[in-house]
């Protein structure tokens, strides 16, 4: 990144307020300069009590959330916010070291995350998923992508229906038109 791609990211960062929370001290202060860096506001909580506090009080545009800490859990914080019609629509990206299977399920199922990402973490993808989780012009830019993605699958079945209808009972099932109850 060059230093003026940088100080573009920044600004285009600098209303954007995330929540940090973490139970090590030295996560916290190594990541929190990083987003300071690209420029983002930050909210630090070290422990599950006080990120219910803060994301009531504070409303932050994404949440930063680790699984294992010592008060409370982060699944246990992150359903605890998405039950609450004042916060369930905050972004939350639980941000942990535990990258088994169940472990990512219960992330989505059991506590009602957005997003699952495991450390050690590459940076890019990280910064990407904050900028989709703090998207603000309206429908989140992962909506989009995904509503855009489904149109022009929409045209490709049609292609396909000319060239090979077999082709789509594999491929494109997932366009199929669900039969009204």
């Amino acid at each position: 990144m060059t230093v003026l791609e940088g100080e573009l990211e920044a600004k285009r960062n600098s209303n954007v307020h995330i929540l940090l929370v973490d139970d090590e001290p030295d996560f916290l202060v190594v990541m929190s300069r990083l987003l300071h860096k690209h420029g983002y506001m930050v909210s630090e909580a070290s422990n599950g009590k006080r990120a219910l506090e803060i994301a009531r009080n504070e409303h932050p545009d994404a949440i930063l959330l680790d699984v294992m800490m010592t008060d409370k859990n982060g699944w246990d914080v992150c359903r605890a916010l998405k039950s609450n019609p004042d916060t369930r629509d905050l972004p939350i990206i639980m941000l942990t070291v535990m990258a088994e299977d169940e472990s990512v399920k219960r992330s989505f199922k059991y506590a009602g995350a957005d997003w699952h990402v495991t450390k050690p973490f590459d940076i890019d993808l990280l910064f990407f998923i904050l900028q989709m989780a703090s998207n603000r012009d309206g429908k989140p830019m992962l909506e989009k992508k995904i509503a855009s993605l489904i149109k022009k699958n929409r045209k490709m079945k049609k292609v396909l229906e000319m060239i090979n209808p077999k082709l789509i009972d594999r491929n494109y099932d997932f366009l199929a038109k669900k039969p009204k109850n």
